[in-house]
Order: C-alpha cells, then sequence, then structure tokens
C-alpha cells in the first residue's frame, strides 16, 4: 500500500497510553449500573497502592510479587525501619510497576497508636511533569 502525499503532510498525533481498572470496592454506577472504572492516574496509583500492600508470597502462581511493609509494624521504629521501608518500596516499584518513577518516600511514626504512615510521591512514565502522592497508613491490629 502506497503512502499518499496527503498522509506524509497531515501531522499524526502520538497515542497517549490509556490504563484502566476497576475500583478496588467494586462500586456500581447508580444509573448505567456497570462497575465504575477509574483511568491513567488514579488506576495506576490503586495497582501501586495494592502492590505495597501485597506481602510476598501471598499470590500464589507469583511468589515474589509484594513488598514486606506490613512485616515493619512489630519492629521498633527507628532510622534502620525507616531505610528498610524506602527499600521495600523501591525494590516493588523497580520490579513490577513499570508505568512509574519513584521519586519520595517519607515515613512518619504514630507509635502511640502502633501505626506508621508512609507517603510515596511518583510520577508516571508518560507524564513525569505532574508528580502523584499515595498516603498508606498501616496500623498494627493485635
Amino acid at each position: 500500500m502506497a503512502i499518499t502525499r496527503a498522509q506524509t503532510i497531515t501531522q499524526t498525533q502520538k497515542k497517549v497510553d490509556t490504563y484502566s481498572d476497576f475500583t478496588n470496592n467494586f462500586i456500581k454506577h447508580p444509573i448505567t449500573n456497570e462497575l465504575v472504572v477509574i483511568k491513567n492516574e488514579a488506576s495506576v496509583a490503586q495497582a501501586f497502592k495494592n502492590l505495597i500492600l501485597t506481602n510476598i508470597g501471598e499470590r500464589f502462581f507469583n511468589p515474589f510479587f509484594g513488598s514486606n511493609i506490613n512485616r515493619t509494624l512489630f519492629d521498633n521504629f527507628g532510622p534502620f525501619m525507616i531505610e528498610d521501608i524506602n527499600r521495600y518500596v523501591s525494590i516493588a516499584a523497580k520490579q513490577f510497576e513499570t508505568r512509574i518513577n519513584l521519586l519520595n518516600v517519607s515515613v512518619t511514626d504514630n507509635s502511640d497508636n502502633n501505626a506508621i504512615g508512609i507517603n510515596v510521591v511518583f510520577s508516571m512514565i508518560n507524564n513525569p511533569t505532574v508528580p502523584l502522592t499515595i498516603n498508606i497508613f498501616l496500623k498494627r491490629v493485635r
């Protein structure tokens, strides 16, 4: 098939990657009764949060998927624990979430309530100018 003159002159737009997923709680749309779909930044943020909250060995056919952040809840809070959480998040991002660039991970202590606050800042590969933030609050139940 030959390329026409109009096709060589006309500028074509670059296709932007679109990521989509269902919400974690499977909410139905009130009018259409279909599952609500989230797209692009919200979808990637939800997938990355699910990755961080998944324990290693929790998925049957992918035993190395996830991070061991929940294991740190039973450690004493200190600089070593902050370094461990940073390492767990960065390893999970590099190995399993190729759609993001990790910018910053900050950890806050809430030892009075046996909890940890994790703030993850990242940008998407296809839109590196807009930083996105995920706030994760882990609390020990026992």
